[in-house]
């Protein structure tokens, strides 16, 4: 932790990058988003996961994407016109995020004002979908505005390169840069980052080394 805490200090660029916020109070937004983003560029807001929910908002017509119904009663290969022809885990990313909607729905999750972060009974339907995880399923409400660490390849990276070891697991990282936020926040309240701010910072800068 303490490791961490000095190399976020003296090797992230200062100020730490702010957070871009998301989808916050948008579910079928944020569920498209965290599935198009494995393993994939993020993009601009023309194109990429921005542009895709760009096109997803476009073609349903309302201004609000917060009814996780309307997702899951989509068309797959309609919605996989809007969003392309992307795979994960040998499945397009269209059917896996339909089959979530449709999972999360049954466990009693309707709009983003439904999920909580910490619900085991919600997690345990996302997870259940082949090609998803519990790393997508935090970057998943962060993106509607939890708090969290979405421990990807660039934050495991960052996190065993500045412990100096070969590798570093996907839950030991998001640990450890919670617990070195929590560090900050205790040593100087008034400035610490906060959490998703963090875990953004880290991943902006990993991502261009």
């Amino acid at each position: 932790m303490d490791l961490l805490v000095a190399a976020i200090d003296n090797e992230l660029p200062q100020p730490l990058k702010e957070y871009p916020g998301g989808w916050p109070d948008e579910i079928e937004a944020a569920l498209i988003d965290a599935v198009l983003t494995i393993r994939a560029k993020y993009g601009q807001p023309h194109n990429g996961v921005r542009g895709a929910v760009a096109r997803y908002r476009d073609h349903v017509g309302v201004w609000s994407l917060d009814s996780l119904s309307r997702l899951a009663d989509y068309d797959q290969e309609e919605l996989a016109g809007l969003l392309g022809a992307q795979r994960t885990s040998g499945r397009s990313k269209s059917s896996a995020i339909i089959e979530a909607a449709q999972n999360l729905r049954t466990a009693g999750v309707e709009t983003a004002s439904d999920l909580t972060q910490n619900n085991a009974q919600y997690m345990k339907h996302y997870v259940r979908v082949h090609g998803l995880g519990k790393v997508t399923w935090e970057y998943f409400t962060m993106l509607v505005g939890k708090p969290g660490v979405k421990a990807d390849r660039w934050i495991v990276r960052w996190v065993a390169a500045t412990l100096g070891r070969k590798r570093v697991s996907s839950e030991e990282a998001r640990e450890l840069i919670v617990a070195a936020q929590e560090q900050m926040h205790q040593d100087s309240p008034e400035t610490a980052p906060a959490l998703t701010q963090l875990d953004h910072a880290i991943w902006d800068h990993v991502r261009t080394l």
